[in-house]
């Protein structure tokens, strides 16, 4: 079978959550003998200037001409689609109009939030009511529907952007790193507190300053990734290690070295490709209690208030001040990664695509 892939994030030029499933993907249709070739446009201009965004944001509504005529002359049986920013909304109906199937996977709320940022998944803006009109209305409806949590799928419901009467709607957790075992017993003195992602305000960099004022034990902070903080998170102190952007494989070995992973997102998340990392190594994390992050733990770790930064203190001095509660954290971690077996996740895509065949 072929399949076609249409992605705005793809590696190398893209490291995030959404790339990263999408190459998983990629690998594993290919490791079942599919054929697959992947689309995935040039968006440097969601760099510009909010005005140049804006022309662009209104030219992408419509298909992409060469991008439709390349497919189309390449014969796919299945149009797999991911974020489409940048990819023309109006190219997968166009795809689809050649009775050619087609499954989107949610990643975020790119579909009706331009910036995909979701700011309070409670309140509906008229911003978000207009970009979800204008962009349902050239993106039509695919025959599957493919979100990580249930949280995301209902978010883009309440916005009328998915409708399950006219798309199969199907909640499947992503893929995690195969599971590795890690021994974790008591954590290191100092604690080594991981943070690993864009370094903002957005992701929690305010949080993570504030937390040294607070903190009555001996730590370390790891700072894995880049972005506009760098600096004011370098300037807390000698207590600060900063190991820049890191590879995957790289990323695991300093959660394998590491006793807490801290997610402190001021935006609302849907499910943070990093909180699957810590668990197939059994990291034990604290968490903003926001989105899909709840869904994707459950009651098997702590989820705090986003700002409330002595909650995140609280939790920190309690994980590490209790073995027991510790060790049982690391282990509920692991079953975590269970769920998000990458073996499974195979079986259900390569299941969807048979169903569609």
């Amino acid at each position: 079978m072929r399949v076609a892939v249409l992605t705005n994030a793809y590696p190398p030029v893209h490291q995030g959550g959404a790339a990263q499933i999408a190459e998983r993907q990629v690998e594993m249709l290919k490791q079942a003998d599919h054929e697959v070739r992947v689309w995935s446009p040039d968006c440097s201009w969601l760099q510009d200037g909010a005005w140049s965004r804006l022309k662009h944001h209104l030219k992408d509504l419509k298909a992409q001409e060469q991008t439709v005529n390349e497919m189309l002359a390449w014969k796919p049986d299945v149009l797999l689609t991911h974020n489409l920013t940048g990819c023309g909304f109006g190219t997968p109906r166009a795809i689809q109009a050649h009775k050619i199937q087609w499954i989107h996977v949610l990643h975020d709320v790119q579909l009706f939030e331009p910036s995909g940022q979701l700011q309070d998944e409670r309140t509906i803006t008229p911003w978000q009511i207009f970009w979800g009109v204008m962009r349902v209305t050239y993106l039509g409806n695919p025959e599957i529907v493919i979100s990580p949590t249930e949280w995301l799928l209902k978010q883009h419901e309440r916005r009328g952007v998915i409708n399950r009467k006219k798309s199969q709607a199907i909640v499947l957790p992503n893929p995690g790193p195969i599971i590795k075992h890690v021994d974790r017993h008591v954590p290191h003195t100092p604690i080594r507190l991981l943070f690993v992602g864009h370094i903002s305000k957005e992701k929690g960099s305010d949080v993570l300053i504030k937390l040294g004022q607070k903190l009555s034990s001996a730590y370390e902070l790891w700072i894995v990734g880049d972005g506009p903080d760098r600096e004011r998170i370098k300037q807390v102190g000698a207590q600060v290690r900063y190991f820049g952007a890191l590879a995957s494989d790289q990323v695991l070995e300093k959660m394998k070295q590491a006793d807490i992973l801290l997610v402190p997102s001021q935006i609302v998340e849907n499910q943070p490709t990093v909180i699957l990392e810590a668990a197939s190594v059994g990291l034990p994390l604290i968490a903003s209690n926001l989105g899909g992050i709840m869904e994707t733990l459950g009651e098997s770790t702590w989820c705090v208030t986003f700002y409330d930064v002595s909650a995140w203190v609280e939790s920190i001095e309690r994980l590490t001040k209790d073995p027991v509660g510790y060790r049982q954290q690391s282990e509920r971690m692991y079953e975590i990664a269970k769920q998000h077996d990458p073996e499974e996740y195979q079986k259900k895509i390569l299941g969807l695509l048979r169903s569609n065949s």
